[in-house]
């Protein structure tokens, strides 16, 4: 199944309906209240629902055509050798605030992403610009050096560091979306608030309940103009999905997403309880600068003594085993090789590695809370357990906490959730890269990095096909450093009274057209 074919059956929901001008209010779910909408600087997972509902970038995608199509640029040219990218901004393009949108709001975000003070994990998307690497790691010091110009207000040029077949896709991740640059300086961290954030995209952020409610407003200056009758979206943060699934019930929210499939046991054969495909994968990571992880033979012992099917819960009918960190049909998804269980051969790698196992030592890994990761964790720490004789130690954190441990490399191993951002092969490997802005396992080969950005060059789909194979072998059997685990479905309970609402290729529900069609 193709990438157009795919966005056909995971995102889009649209039946015929009647217009109805009446401005109606969309009352929408979220498990927990963002930390941060600074959408270039301290962002994740959690806050994408509201950051991709009040922003967009110079590309996004359109999921009635299901493919990637300008959003506030008209155009891009691309220099023969693939070496520059001369982007149009369009002059109808504005802020809520009504101030045209310009070519430095982008160069003035991107330079901020860039920034050595920035605390974005995604920094790295950046790096194939000329000399952004050396900006953020202080090796040039002057933001000219970038390769980031604002020519005038409707033209941004970029010039990369190495060709790349279709760079555009990364401007259509949230943390490439512009800022307001004036707003940072006149209101510092508080720029992004209720009320004081100016967005680009169909909402504006109105009003906040700490912890509570958010309120969105429709942004009047946002084009294209859309058939939606939603003018108002009040987002209600609760961590209860029994609470959350009876306001389903009784009409408050006219739709749920991301949901266990079983705790909708009262929904099933429902034609309202869907299942879509996600472009993501739930792997093990070890943190190779962890003793005794820092020893590839004992890396090796842990991932052979795992017998990856039996992880899955009895339950999580949403979970599939896969054999590939590229989750198909992404180019690079046919990689098949990864060590699998093997108990005699674990035991001579650990053997070979010289650890000793004894009563001090303690094997500790990382997992999220929620279901089906908390089982999931449960049954990898039965089985080290059981498999090598260890004494294992397992966390289960909520969202926030987890993400913050994993990003000080306390654990030997981590259970990891990574979704495509921006649909390419690299997206899933890079972050265990050199060039990672963020690299949680603390890896470094430079082959790994070698055929990554061989298969980035590359024109030829069997070719960089068998590049990106190359890496994941690297990573997943030569140096035992991240073992793919499973793919995912997720599962959106969609009432009748909601029209014309997508969800993309990361789950995430957008809200720029949806339909109420309930009095």
């Amino acid at each position: 199944m193709g990438i157009q074919k795919l966005f056909t059956a995971l995102t889009f929901i649209s039946m015929s309906f009647v217009h109805d001008a009446r401005a109606k209010t969309l009352n929408f779910r979220m498990i927990e209240a963002p930390v941060s909408l600074d959408w270039n600087g301290l962002s994740t997972m959690l806050e994408a629902p509201l950051i991709l509902n009040l922003n967009e970038g110079l590309y996004k995608y359109d999921y009635q055509k299901n493919q990637l199509i300008p959003g506030l640029a008209e155009s891009v040219i691309k220099s023969k050798d693939l070496s520059e990218y001369t982007f149009k901004i369009r002059k109808d393009a504005k802020w809520s605030d009504g101030r045209p949108i310009y070519a430095q709001d982008f160069a003035d975000a991107w330079l901020r992403l860039l920034s050595p003070q920035s605390t974005s994990i995604y920094i790295y998307y950046l790096f194939d610009i000329e000399n952004a690497r050396e900006y953020n790691t202080k090796k040039t010091l002057s933001s000219s050096d970038v390769g980031i110009k604002a020519v005038d207000d409707q033209t941004l040029k970029i010039k990369l560091r190495r060709p790349s077949q279709d760079w555009e896709k990364n401007t259509a991740f949230w943390p490439l979306f512009p800022i307001r640059k004036d707003q940072i300086e006149k209101y510092g961290s508080n720029w992004w608030r209720a009320g004081v954030l100016i967005s680009s995209g169909p909402f504006v952020f109105d009003s906040y309940e700490l912890g509570k409610k958010a309120i969105l407003k429709r942004n009047p200056y946002y084009l294209p103009k859309t058939h939606s009758n939603v003018d108002e979206v009040d987002v209600y943060f609760i961590s209860d999905h029994q609470e959350a699934i009876k306001k389903y019930e009784d009409g408050t929210f006219p739709f749920l997403w991301n949901l266990s499939p079983k705790l909708l046991p009262q929904f099933k054969g429902s034609k309202e309880m869907i299942k879509h495909p996600l472009m993501r994968v739930h792997l093990l990571g070890l943190n190779t600068a962890k003793f005794p992880m820092n020893n590839r033979d004992f890396r090796k012992a842990i991932l052979m003594a795992i017998d990856t099917p039996k992880l899955i819960p009895s339950d999580a009918t949403q979970l599939k085993s896969i054999e590939t960190l590229i989750p198909p049909p992404i180019l690079g998804s046919k990689a098949s090789e990864v060590l699998k269980l093997n108990l005699k051969q674990a035991r001579e790698h650990l053997k070979k590695s010289g650890v000793i196992i004894g009563k001090n030592f303690t094997f500790r890994i990382l997992t999220g809370i929620s279901e089906p990761f908390l089982s999931m964790g449960k049954l990898l720490q039965s089985q080290l357990s059981q498999n090598l004789g260890m004494n294992v130690e397992l966390a289960a954190l909520p969202g926030q906490e987890y993400t913050a441990y994993m990003n000080l490399g306390e654990y030997h191993a981590t259970l990891i959730t990574w979704t495509s951002k921006v649909l390419s092969p690299q997206d899933f490997l890079l972050p265990y890269s050199g060039e990672a802005s963020y690299n949680r396992m603390n890896f470094k080969n430079e082959f790994f990095d070698q055929y990554i950005f061989e298969g980035v060059r590359s024109k030829s789909s069997l070719e960089a096909e068998k590049s990106f194979e190359k890496a994941q072998n690297i990573l997943s059997v030569e140096e035992a450093v991240a073992s793919p685990l499973f793919s995912e479905t997720t599962t959106n309970l969609i009432s009748p009274k909601i029209k014309q609402i997508y969800f993309n290729h990361m789950g995430i529900p957008i809200l720029s057209d949806a339909q109420i069609t309930s009095p």
